[in-house]
Parts: structure tokens; sequence; C-alpha cells
């Protein structure tokens, strides 16, 4: 009878093991790229979805640390926080190399940039994926398809990271009965107004695509300006644009991407790795009707409109 008890005690400390170990593997990093804000709000929403997982969050000085093991994953939220993690991984040896990263909060060009970087300075072959802030571009084809069914041709000004979007983006205009007028690519700040001029005088509609040597805080006031003299409408990626003065955006929250973020740790942490750079699932539409109206435009609601593009998307 003795036997049986202390047999039945050790089994039950070695399936207790085997409850705690697989948790104390599971340490997830999420390193910010600044502390308050949107990085705070897509934070809270990865904490509160990455169930069965020891969280630790903060800036990133705060939370990368060679004390003690490596983390199974770091999930990295900005711009900023992804560059700082990579190049603070770069000096890591051993299991640290083995450590994937998931980046969310940044544009996919962001993401392309630093994994190239990556890959020409000879860094150790690290798994990387994203969660990205960039909306498809058929979901972007389909707003101007819906809220803007009269303006057919679609002008939109190009750099190096988003002159590779151009034959996708044809092809999805095209199935939608609509046309892509592109003007040269703009390298240099002085080659973006005859960009812009040519590319106006060609479209009825100007769609921006998040290209930093084009829309930045410098620019984007004149180009607001500009399309407007032009009885353009700029059709954007923010509804901070829209706030500025364009007509329509179709964007993601930072709550929504870092729902999709969660989602993609669910698959790692089910044990199906991370899967490849992913967009946004949900999805929000901005509209600014009074500027809109001052172009003799009649606009739908913001929010009827997004519902349309949900139901050809048949998402929820």
């Amino acid at each position: 009878m003795a036997i049986r008890i202390l047999f039945r005690l050790a089994l039950a400390c070695l399936i207790g093991m085997t409850l705690v170990l697989p948790a104390a593997a599971q340490q997830v990093w999420v390193v910010l790229a600044e502390e308050g804000g949107v990085h705070a709000e897509a934070a809270a929403v990865l904490q509160a979805n990455l169930e069965g997982l020891t969280v630790t969050t903060g800036v990133g000085p705060t939370v990368l640390s060679d004390k003690g093991e490596p983390p199974a994953l770091i999930v990295t939220v900005g711009a900023a926080a992804f560059e700082e993690t990579l190049n603070w991984l770069s000096g890591k040896r051993g299991s640290w190399e083995r450590v994937p990263v998931l980046a969310t909060l940044l544009p996919q060009a962001a993401y392309d940039r630093q994994v190239l970087r990556q890959a020409s300075g000879g860094a150790a072959r690290r798994v990387l994926s994203a969660a990205v802030l960039d909306q498809p571009l058929g979901r972007q084809m389909a707003l101007l398809k819906r809220a803007l069914p009269e303006r057919r041709r679609i002008g939109v000004l190009v750099g190096p990271q988003t002159r590779p979007q151009l034959p996708a983006l044809g092809r999805e205009a095209a199935a939608r009965g609509l046309r892509v007028a592109a003007a040269p690519e703009v390298t240099l700040p002085e080659e973006l107004y005859p960009a812009l001029k040519a590319t106006l005088e060609a479209s009825d509609v100007l769609l921006a695509l998040p290209e930093p040597t084009v829309y930045h805080a410098a620019t984007l006031q004149n180009i607001l300006l500009t399309t407007y003299r032009a009885r353009v409408p700029l059709v954007a990626f923010s509804s901070a644009y829209v706030k500025a003065g364009a007509v329509l955006a179709v964007y993601s929250t930072p709550a929504q991407v870092a729902r999709r973020a969660a989602e993609m740790v669910k698959s790692w942490q089910a044990g199906r790795g991370l899967p490849p750079p992913q967009m946004p699932r949900e999805f929000a539409v901005a509209a600014n009707a009074k500027v809109a109206a001052s172009l003799g435009m009649m606009l739908d609601d913001a929010a009827a409109i997004a519902e349309d593009l949900r139901r050809q998307e048949g998402t929820p």
C-alpha cells in the first residue's frame, strides 16, 4: 500500500512538472517603441489575448536583457522597436539566435527594410514575421469602387518602396473596371511636385500609398492643397490624413492590428510556427464629408461603406 501511495505521489509530481515546464518555456517579451499612446494600446490588446504565456512588456531597454534564459518569442510594437530589437539580438549567440521575432504596428516597407538589412549583413538566419499596418490592395480598390464609383482613373505616387506594388495594383484595379495612372518613381524631394502634377492631370482620384519618400509631415499639407485645387480627392491610408483633409481612408486601428498579431502568436504557440507576414483582417473606414462636399461629392456613411466591404470579403 505504501509503495502504491509513493508511486501515485511521484506520478502526480511528474504530471505537475509537465504542466509547469511548458509554461516556463513559453516566455514572451513584448518590446514597445515608446510608452503610452498607440503602442500601449496595442500592448494591452496583446496581453489580453496571449493566454497561457508569461508575458513581459516594456520599452526596449527595460525588456531587452541577456540575464537569464532567452524568451521563446519576442513581439515588437512599432518600427523603432523592431529595429532596436534586431540590433540588440545581432550581438547574441547560441540559443539567442533561435529566438523568433514577430513585428507589429509597422508598415510592410519598414519590415522589409530590416529583413533585407539582416540578410545583407550576414546575420544569423532568424525566424521573422510581422502583422503589418498596410491594407490589402484589393481592399483599397474595393473602397474606391464602392465609395467613388464615378471616378475610374486612379492616380498613385510611388517611390522605391511602393514601385514594386504597381503590377498587383493594376490587376486589382482592372478587375473592378478601374485604371491606374502612375507617374515616374519619386526618389528625390524635387521630383515630387512634377510627379504629383502629372498624376493629377491623368486621374480623377489620388490613392495614397504608404511611401515615405512621398507622404510625410513635410509634404502632406502641400499635397492636400494641390489635390484640392485640382479638384481631385485624396484617398489615404490613415484616419489622421482624413482629419487633415483627405476624403477617405481605409485603415486598421492599433487594437485591430494587435489582434492579428495575437492570432499569429497562437499559431506559433500551437506548434505551427509563425505564419508569413500578415495584413490586418479587421479594418475601419474614415470619411471627411465636409471636404467631399466642397469638391461637389456626396459620400455615404463611413460605417455603411465599411460594412459593405466586409460583406464583400466575407468577414464579420
